[in-house]
């Protein structure tokens, strides 16, 4: 910065020189470039000016940019705490999830084992009804083979086969059912004699009275 002596170049007051007797402004010392320097100061000043305004532009782009990029902030931190905010919500509905999914694979697990103990039991079932049938087909093994045996024993003692003995036995059973038969039907055909018999008689009994 200049000072306004060294811009007008003045000289300080101490240099001025006053002659005795005259006025105040009669022997003041003026220097001859002082009025041709004013055109210097006001080019100067309007520099100055321009680089204060070239730098309140430059601060008010900078405060202008500061500005947007403040907005867009707050704009990333508005989204960010809807973001935040749905993320929670989000969290909320898993954690309720999570809590019925647990008491759903609790209840699973209950059934799992109350599943685990019916299968041991059916387990054990199984277990016992084998060993019966097992027992059962040995003891059908044993009557088949007594029965073979018996079988044996009783073809040894007709002297043929049980199956040949029976064939004869079933053609008895035959023959006899038949004569029954014959014998029934003969016993049918007497009474009906002595009753065709009878009647003859009632007929001829009142012919003799009279």
């Amino acid at each position: 910065m200049l000072t306004s002596q060294e811009i007008f170049q003045t000289p300080p007051l101490t240099q001025i020189q006053l002659t005795p007797g005259s006025s105040g402004h009669r022997g003041l010392h003026i220097p001859p470039d002082n009025l041709e320097d004013i055109g210097d100061f006001g080019f100067a000043n309007d520099e100055q000016v321009k680089k204060l305004e070239k730098k309140m532009d430059d601060v008010l782009n900078e405060s202008k940019v500061v500005a947007a990029e403040s907005k867009k902030v707050v704009e990333r931190e508005k989204i960010l705490e809807m973001r935040v905010k749905k993320l929670e919500s989000n969290n909320k509905v898993l954690l309720k999830k999570i809590d019925t999914d647990q008491t759903e694979i609790d209840f699973l697990k209950v059934r799992v084992d109350e599943l685990e103990e019916e299968k041991a039991r059916r387990d054990e079932q199984d277990k016992y009804y084998e060993m019966k049938n097992k027992e059962l087909e040995a003891r059908k093994d044993l009557k088949e083979h007594e029965f073979y045996m018996l079988n044996k024993v009783v073809e040894s003692m007709l002297g043929t086969s049980i199956e040949q003995r029976f064939e004869e036995i079933q053609v008895e059973e035959l023959r006899a059912k038949r004569q029954a038969e014959i014998d029934e039907q003969m016993k049918d055909k007497g009474k009906g004699a002595e009753s065709s018999v009878a009647s003859v008689e009632r007929s001829i009994v009142p012919s003799l009275n009279l």
